[in-house]
C-alpha cells in the first residue's frame, strides 16, 4: 500500500507515494505530478478577473488527473478583500458540487465563516488540510462531516495538532505535507506513533480515508479498495 499525500506544493515522486499536487489559478510553475487539485487559493486572489479563473477552474476540473477542488477557503491574515474571498470559495465549492470531487480546505481563523459558506451547499466531501487547532474546533468540523488533514504541525511541541490526531475517529483524518521540506513517509511514522498503532495499519487506514474522500476519482489509482 503506498503512502497517500492528500496535499502537497512540493511533489516528490519518490517511489511507494501517491501525490496530490495542489495548483492555483494563476500560479507559476507547471504541475508535475500525476494526480492534481486544483484551486482559487485566497492567498492569489487580488487583481485576478474572477470570470476567467471560473473557466479556467471548470475547465481543469473536468481532466481525469485532477482528482480535487482547492485548495481554496478563507483566511482573515491575508490581505486579499473578504469579498472576494467569499466569492472565490463559493465559486470553489459550486465546481466541486458539479463535478463531484472532493474540496481541499484552507482556513486561518475563519472557522465559522468556512462552515458557513459550506452549509449553503450541499457538499459532502471536504477536508479542512494542514490542520492545527485545538480539539473544539476538530469537533465543530466533524460534526459537520468534515475530514481533517495533518502535516508538518505533528512535529510542533506547541501545536494541538498531536493531541487532535491521537482522539479522533481512525476513518476521519488523511496526511500531507503541504510545502514543507520533509517526506510523507516522515509524517506517516509520527501520525502512527501518536495513534499508537503500526505505519502499515496507518497506510491502510489513510488509503480507506482517502478511497472515501476522493470517491470514483481513486479508483484510477487504487481499483483494488472499494469506495
Amino acid at each position: 500500500m503506498n503512502y497517500i499525500n492528500i496535499h502537497t506544493h512540493i511533489p516528490t515522486h519518490a517511489p511507494a507515494v501517491t501525490e496530490i499536487e495542489s495548483v492555483w489559478y494563476g500560479q507559476d510553475k507547471l504541475p508535475t505530478d500525476a494526480y492534481l487539485s486544483v484551486g482559487l487559493h485566497p492567498w492569489y486572489l487580488e487583481g485576478i478577473d474572477l470570470q476567467a479563473a471560473a473557466h479556467w477552474l471548470r475547465m481543469q476540473a473536468a481532466r481525469p488527473e485532477v482528482v480535487a477542488i482547492g485548495e481554496a477557503g478563507l483566511d482573515k491574515v491575508t490581505p486579499t478583500p473578504w469579498e472576494l474571498q467569499i466569492r472565490a470559495f463559493t465559486l470553489c465549492i459550486q465546481i466541486a458540487q458539479e463535478t463531484g470531487k472532493p474540496l481541499i480546505i484552507h482556513c486561518v481563523r475563519a472557522y465559522n465563516e468556512v462552515l458557513q459558506c459550506l452549509r449553503a451547499h450541499t457538499l459532502v466531501r471536504s477536508v479542512f488540510h494542514g490542520f492545527d487547532k485545538n480539539m473544539a474546533i476538530a469537533e465543530m468540523l466533524l460534526r459537520q462531516g468534515c475530514y481533517l488533514s495533518f502535516g508538518g504541525a505533528l512535529f510542533h511541541e506547541q501545536s494541538h495538532a498531536a493531541a487532535v490526531l491521537r482522539q479522533i475517529p481512525s476513518e476521519r483524518f488523511v496526511l500531507e505535507t503541504d510545502n514543507a521540506s520533509l517526506s510523507i513517509a516522515a509524517v506517516y511514522e509520527r501520525a502512527a506513533a501518536i495513534r499508537s498503532v503500526t505505519v502499515e495499519v496507518l497506510r491502510n487506514q489513510v488509503a480507506a480515508n482517502a478511497a472515501f474522500l476522493l470517491g470514483s476519482q481513486f479508483s484510477a489509482i487504487y481499483p483494488d479498495i472499494s469506495v
